[in-house]
């Protein structure tokens, strides 16, 4: 089953919000996408366009990933061959 991603600056928030109102992190998700699923559907909500800090993938960041996997894993080749 797909399972998007939360953007990064989310989580710290969400974090936040669930210990204060004393429950998992899930159901506080579970909880906000239902309320904001029926606003959508009584059309109240409109997601045409993007909220301010919009998420979007950092392709700077991802590059900058993808070269230090790449160099963990050369590192990791050596030290088994050693």
């Amino acid at each position: 089953m797909y399972q998007p991603k939360i953007a990064d600056e989310h989580i710290r928030t969400l974090y936040q919000w669930a210990k204060r109102l004393e429950i998992p992190m899930t159901r506080l998700v579970n909880r906000l996408l239902a309320h904001g699923l029926a606003r959508l559907e009584q059309g109240v909500e409109h997601v045409h366009e993007p909220a301010v800090n919009d998420y979007a993938r950092k392709t700077q960041r991802t590059k900058q990933r993808a070269r230090y996997g790449t160099a963990r894993s050369e590192r990791q080749e050596c030290r088994k061959e050693s």
